[in-house]
C-alpha cells in the first residue's frame, strides 16, 4: 500500500511515479512490501511540520516519520512529506525538472524510513547518490516503457496502410 495525496497546487503529481520509487526504494534495500503514505506539500505546510514536530522553523525538502513501533500494524509504516514548492524553487535554480527534483524528496524520505541517515556530510552524500541513482532507474524504466508502448501503438498499421506498399525512399 502506497498512499499519494496532494495538497498544493503548484506542481502536478504524478502518482504513479511517486509509487515507482517507493517500491524501488523497498526493492532495492529488500525491506519487504510498503506501507507508506507519501503527502505532497507547499513550503507552509512543510515549515509547520517542520517546527511542530522537529523544533525547526523553515521550510524543507522533505520529512520522514517512521512508524513501525505504532501498535496499529495496519497503518502505514511510515509517512514521507514533501515540499512540491521547495522542488520547483531549487529545480529552477539548478534549470533541472521539478518534477524529477520532487521524486528525489520522496527517494530520500523513503530512504530514512529505510533506516539511511544522513547527519554527517559523508552519510549525506551517499543517501543523495543511493536517491538520485533510484529516481534515474525508475524514470529510464518508466521512460522505456512509455516510448514501448508508443511503437506498439504506431507500428499498429491501419485498414488502408495494410493493403499499400511503403514507399520508397530514395537515399541522399
Amino acid at each position: 500500500m502506497i498512499e499519494v495525496t496532494s495538497r498544493q497546487r503548484l506542481l502536478p503529481v504524478r502518482a504513479a511515479d511517486v509509487r515507482a520509487v517507493v517500491r524501488a526504494a523497498f526493492a532495492a534495500e529488500r525491506a519487504g512490501a510498503p506501507r507508506v503514505a507519501v503527502r505532497v506539500l507547499d513550503d507552509a505546510a512543510i515549515r509547520a511540520l517542520n517546527a511542530r514536530w522537529l523544533g525547526h522553523d523553515w521550510a524543507t525538502d522533505a520529512i520522514a516519520f517512521d512508524y513501525r513501533d505504532d501498535p496499529d500494524a495496519r497503518g502505514p509504516r511510515g509517512e514521507v512529506f514533501v515540499s512540491a514548492e521547495t522542488a520547483v524553487r531549487e529545480a529552477r535554480a539548478r534549470r533541472a525538472d521539478p518534477r524529477g527534483e520532487l521524486l528525489l524528496y520522496v527517494a530520500h524520505g523513503t530512504l530514512h524510513l529505510l533506516g539511511w541517515d544522513d547527519g554527517t556530510p559523508a552519510r549525506r552524500r551517499a543517501m543523495n547518490a543511493r536517491a538520485a541513482a533510484l529516481v534515474r532507474r525508475v524514470l529510464k524504466a518508466r521512460g522505456a516503457a512509455h516510448a514501448a508502448k508508443r511503437r506498439v501503438v504506431r507500428s499498429a498499421p491501419g485498414p488502408r496502410a495494410a493493403s499499400r506498399p511503403a514507399p520508397r525512399r530514395r537515399r541522399p
